[in-house]
């Protein structure tokens, strides 16, 4: 009876023993489920840039355009939307900034990912490509002339705007956003909020990595306002009209050649308005920008004399630019000080 009972006793500590080892491991791996890194997709370097600074160890954030390329002219592949639609979040731009945004949405509209457009409820800037100066100068001598093959040809002009116009555009609206500290702060605190719903146990350390990502931001709005206040003109030449908000925030005033999509290419009238422009305003350099080649820009350049200076879009970094540490903030520095010597020479 005694080695029955006491085989009872230790069979049945056993199986106890069993059980709560299988619990535990049970919780471990629970545990560990939690603290996974959520995956997180991105079409631009800057939202690369904000998600990681503010997910830290808590994300792994891949950015689907590769190194170097213009996004306008990018197409995600098979396997990448099957990358994305295995993940947790999906963040673009929106505002038609990414032309392929929308197969991708599609892709994975029935799959457990969230997608994050960024500038959803935003209050963006409108755009209109126009050089108003040298248009009311046009328009005097069209008025003076009244030349029926100057006419036809003013038609044939708009045609091709119109029609570059529907072939690739952002629309009335300005995407670029990531441009503007304060706009990047907005989208930042969006991107935030999305990860504290995705892993609330770490919201705290979410919001903390967010307020030190916001002061640098500010700091970085207070070089570029110093920058404007005090700078001898107002205006700056500039391939690709992507740089509106700091119009908006700074008053300092782009004349672009080419529309908010480098591919919206100006015409032969529209190039000599820019010429017209860029010599009434004394503007000695030609912004470029560091992944996107402009033959037109460099018409201006050769017309006017103007010498090239780089700005650099944030869409994409190089890969030199990755290997020797850039980032959002030493870029944005860079641009700033390119800047301050296109208005002050």
């Amino acid at each position: 009876m005694k080695k029955t009972l006491l085989y009872s006793l230790i069979t049945g500590a056993s199986l106890a023993m069993a059980a709560c080892g299988g619990s535990s491991e049970e919780d471990s791996e629970a545990s560990g489920d939690q603290d996974e890194a959520l995956q997180v997709y991105t079409t631009l370097y800057a939202w690369e840039y904000v998600t990681e600074r503010i997910g830290g160890e808590h994300v792994e954030v891949n950015n689907i355009v590769p190194a170097g390329t213009d996004v306008h002219n990018f197409e995600p592949t098979a396997q990448t939307m099957v990358d994305i639609a295995e993940s947790d979040m999906f963040v673009y731009t929106g505002a038609g900034m990414e032309g392929f945004a929308g197969a991708i949405n599609d892709s994975i509209e029935n799959e457990d990912v969230t997608s994050l457009e960024v500038t959803n409820g935003m209050e963006l800037a409108s755009y209109e490509h126009d050089h108003s100066h040298a248009e009311e100068d046009g328009h005097s001598d069209e008025e003076h002339g009244h030349d029926e093959e100057h006419a036809h040809e003013e038609e044939e002009d708009h045609s091709e705007e119109e029609h570059a116009e529907e072939e690739e555009s952002h629309g009335d609206q300005d995407p670029h956003v990531w441009l503007d500290p304060a706009l990047t702060k907005e989208a930042a605190e969006t991107i935030k909020n999305e990860l504290a719903s995705k892993n609330p146990e770490q919201e705290a350390v979410f919001q903390e990595n967010y307020d030190a990502l916001s002061e640098e931001l500010d700091s970085l709005d207070s070089d570029f306002s110093e920058m404007a206040s005090g700078s001898e003109k107002d205006s700056f030449l500039v391939s690709h009209a992507g740089y509106g908000y700091w119009e908006e925030r700074y008053d300092i005033h782009q004349i672009g050649i080419s529309g908010l999509s480098p591919s919206n290419e100006p015409s032969q009238r529209q190039i000599q308005e820019i010429i017209a422009l860029a010599e009434e305003n004394n503007l000695n350099y030609v912004m470029v920008e560091q992944n996107i080649p402009s033959n037109t820009a460099d018409v201006v350049q050769d017309e006017t004399g103007a010498e090239a200076l780089e700005l650099h879009n944030l869409e994409s970094l190089s890969e030199e630019e990755i290997n020797s540490g850039e980032d959002y903030f030493s870029l944005m520095e860079q641009n700033v000080s390119n800047l301050d010597q296109a208005l002050n020479n």
